[in-house]
């Protein structure tokens, strides 16, 4: 069974009051997958020692392949939640063309949320702006 929230967000609440069940919420479970995604994409390769390549590439990193920088992004999201997120499978990135801001780039993402009774999908917009840093909703 998936679980909720991660070991650290256990530890960090553990919820004494909270009734013991089996049942999974998939809301709890929604919110969750959705605070690591924001950690994980705000994280840059080579950041945490023990996984190199825990996040995604500096922007530094892609301003030399421009204009494919937006499809190695793309890819290198899609790999990273693949490999850190066993909570989603099926996961598809887009990229949205933002005309009025040529400096922000923006990715869809939509994913099944592995649960352990219901289908459940989750889709998300992820913007990146010219800092590198990345706002997922």
């Amino acid at each position: 069974m998936v679980s909720e929230r991660t070991l650290l967000e256990r530890l960090a609440d553990p919820r004494p009051g909270a009734p013991r069940t089996v049942a999974q919420n998939t809301d709890l479970l929604a919110e969750s997958v959705l605070k690591h995604l924001r950690r994980m994409l705000n994280s840059w390769h080579g950041q945490t020692p023990t996984m190199p390549d825990y996040g995604i590439p500096t922007l530094s990193e892609l301003v030399h392949s421009f204009p494919e920088s937006n499809a190695i992004l793309s890819k290198a999201i899609r790999l990273s939640i693949e490999k850190y997120e066993p909570r989603l499978r099926r996961i598809r990135v887009g990229i949205c063309e933002l005309d009025d801001d040529p400096l922000n780039v923006q990715f869809d993402i939509s994913a099944d949320l592995v649960t352990a009774d219901e289908k459940a999908a989750i889709r998300l917009e992820t913007r990146v702006d010219a800092d590198g840093r990345v706002e997922v909703r």
